[in-house]
């Protein structure tokens, strides 16, 4: 056991603690930095709405110009029921936020030289060697191509969510219920007897892919993704309140978790002490397994920001970063007679991000992801923009407002 590796760990943990309690997250003026006050009011004016006409409980919102916070809005309720409002720190479920954390901490690994981008996953992970497909015919067949690691990054693994079109495959991934897994082991054990839903590097799908990144973590490291994440992302980046499972004494900051009815109206789709979340987690799932808060994920966004750094200790190396965010799906679309279908307004992808913008010759363009209620950010290097909002409902997209933030967020701007 390394002694010491675990006391440097826990007083980088406790200072960071500290660190956190201290700070206020107090913005400077806009104007500073090249964005309108009024433009903000305006953007404010607008999310409140949403709240105020009461289809939403919340919303919390977050801009950085040149590494400097210049808004930081929280309006509304965490429990609309109880009248308790947002707070600075209030704690999210971020879904599928989690995956560009989990693929920065796979790309450390990738550093260290523990795999190549175009080595089959089988390689790590015996269990995918011999993947199937449901062919045209009926029946299953032996997929002609192997999963690559590069494949989990860019989603282009043909493993789904038991969402796609096809309802053979879909049932098959609700018959495996496999978010009751008790661990990753036995979560991949199930799925990869799952058939693909397209030929690997052949198409793009959305699904489980960061959650198979998450046991390679495991499996490469050695260690479980919890332990791996807290050591090589939390600590060094001093976010003291993001989790697996959230620590009883937070629970009073955990947010309500709303859904929306045909008409609009919200009811409490999961209350924080029902929350899986809250229970004994032994299932760390990559894809969509974490809670956080907005001050976590601005420290997250400003390392990326910052090339791969953050307050003096390096994440990734900004090579590494920049391949993260270069656009990887030229290959991909050579098998494809249509324009992939991407989530929207995407345009590309990269290794763990969208890449909203991209260009030919690879260029990056803003990037980023959400999550499953509505949680959203971007990095937008050109005009060195980091922009985060946090919301809880599922449905999300009826409201409209990771377009309509980003629109107002560009409308802001006054220095180019």
């Amino acid at each position: 056991m390394n002694y010491k590796k675990i006391f440097i760990s826990c007083v980088s943990f406790f200072f960071g603690m500290i660190l956190s309690a201290q700070s206020d997250f107090s913005t400077i003026v806009p104007e500073t930095v090249g964005l309108s006050s009024n433009q903000l009011e305006e953007l404010n004016t607008q999310l409140h709405d949403v709240v105020d006409s009461g289809q939403l409980a919340g919303i919390q919102t977050a801009i950085l110009r040149k590494g400097k916070l210049a808004h930081l809005d929280t309006y509304g309720f965490s429990n609309l029921q109880n009248k308790e409002k947002l707070k600075m720190n209030s704690i999210y479920r971020i879904f599928s936020m989690t995956k560009p954390i989990v693929s920065i901490a796979l790309m450390q690994l990738y550093e260290m030289g523990k795999f190549k981008l175009d080595d089959p996953i089988h390689k790590f992970i015996p269990e995918f060697e011999s993947m199937k497909m449901h062919s045209e015919q009926g029946g299953l067949k032996k997929a002609k191509n192997p999963i690559k690691i590069i494949d989990l990054l860019r989603h282009t693994s043909g493993i789904g969510y038991g969402r796609g079109e096809n309802d053979y495959i879909n049932q098959l991934y609700a018959n495996a219920r496999l978010t009751n897994s008790k661990d990753l082991k036995t979560f991949i054990g199930k799925l990869c007897e799952l058939p693909l839903y397209f030929e690997p590097g052949t198409n793009w799908g959305y699904g489980y892919s960061t959650d198979v990144i998450g046991y390679l973590i495991e499996v490469l490291s050695n260690q479980s993704l919890d332990t791996y994440l807290s050591e090589n992302i939390f600590v060094p980046l001093q976010m003291v309140d993001t989790h697996f499972q959230l620590p009883k004494a937070k629970l009073e900051r955990f947010t309500v978790g709303y859904g929306a009815d045909e008409d609009g109206n919200l009811f409490v789709s999961e209350a924080p002490h029902e929350s899986r979340f809250t229970q004994n987690v032994t299932l760390f799932l990559g894809g969509g397994g974490l809670v956080s808060t907005t001050p976590d994920y601005i420290k997250f966004c400003q390392m990326l920001r910052n090339m791969g750094t953050f307050e003096g200790a390096e994440i990734v190396k900004p090579e590494t970063l920049q391949l993260m965010t270069k656009d990887h799906l030229s290959d991909v679309r050579k098998h494809q007679k249509e324009p992939l279908r991407l989530m929207p307004r995407e345009t590309g992808f990269g290794l763990g991000f969208s890449v909203a913008a991209y260009k030919p010759n690879g260029e990056r363009g803003v990037y980023g992801w959400g999550g499953a209620v509505g949680t959203y950010f971007r990095i937008d290097p050109k005009n060195d923009l980091i922009y985060i909002m946090m919301m809880q409902i599922s449905p999300y997209r009826q409201l409209g407002l990771r377009e309509k933030f980003q629109n107002l967020v560009n409308e802001a701007l006054i220095v180019q």
